[in-house]
């Protein structure tokens, strides 16, 4: 369990939800993004102000829309002023491309994204499908240019 960002905390397991009033009145975090297959695990405690489930295990089932859901929930989350758990049933290390797709919704860099998510606090390395991410990158980034492109018609 660690922060990964400023006010992004990821975490696995079922620790964190069987404690979640106590991790939330601690932490101040309100937010969720939980990953698990089958169906979601029960968060013990207040009812989050936000959550998402994903009924994924790990990355290799995220296609480019759940990465772009995944990276565009964190990132209203985020601006709305709310810290966010990033948590997966099957450890933290499997919520990795919800941070990747978050930095990347967020207008960084492909190259450094993917760096930072191979260093510490992460597990190093990390396997990752890049031609996935190069993609993911190249259509975020023609959205932004299409609707820049039609705010200036």
């Amino acid at each position: 369990m660690t922060w990964v960002a400023e006010g992004i905390y990821a975490a696995g397991g079922e620790h964190i939800p069987r404690t979640w009033a106590a991790f939330s009145q601690q932490t101040s975090i309100r937010s969720i993004l939980h990953l698990a297959s089958g169906h979601p695990q029960r968060f013990e405690g207040a009812t989050p102000s936000q959550f998402l489930w994903l009924d994924i295990n790990d990355e290799s089932q995220a296609d480019l829309q759940t990465r772009r859901l995944a990276g565009e929930y964190i990132l209203r989350c985020r601006e709305s002023g709310q810290a966010i758990l990033l948590h997966s049933a099957q450890g933290r290390h499997r919520v990795r491309w919800a941070f990747v797709a978050h930095q990347l919704c967020s207008g960084r860099k492909l190259k450094t994204v993917l760096r930072e998510a191979a260093e510490k606090p992460w597990l190093s390395p990390y396997y990752t499908d890049i031609d996935m991410w190069q993609t993911f990158y190249d259509v975020i980034h023609d959205d932004a240019d299409h609707h820049a492109s039609r705010l200036e018609e």
